[in-house]
């Protein structure tokens, strides 16, 4: 059966089955595209937080 998302893998984009994938490849992305296009443009890589709050842990508890 053909994967209903055309140009990716709902498998590979697992967190619990592949949890470093994602940081592995734009890691080997960015350390591959800096030389090639500095000085003109610049890589970069995006930084999240997640911050979860005391009352919504409870909230979820309870509920």
């Amino acid at each position: 059966m053909p994967s209903p998302f055309p140009g990716m893998d709902p498998y590979l984009e697992h967190p619990q089955v592949w949890p470093e994938l994602h940081h592995l490849l734009i890691s080997e992305i960015f350390r591959l595209l800096s030389p090639q296009l500095r000085p003109k443009y610049r890589v970069a890589l995006e930084v999240r937080v997640y911050e979860i709050s005391f009352l919504a842990i409870i909230l979820t508890q309870i509920i």
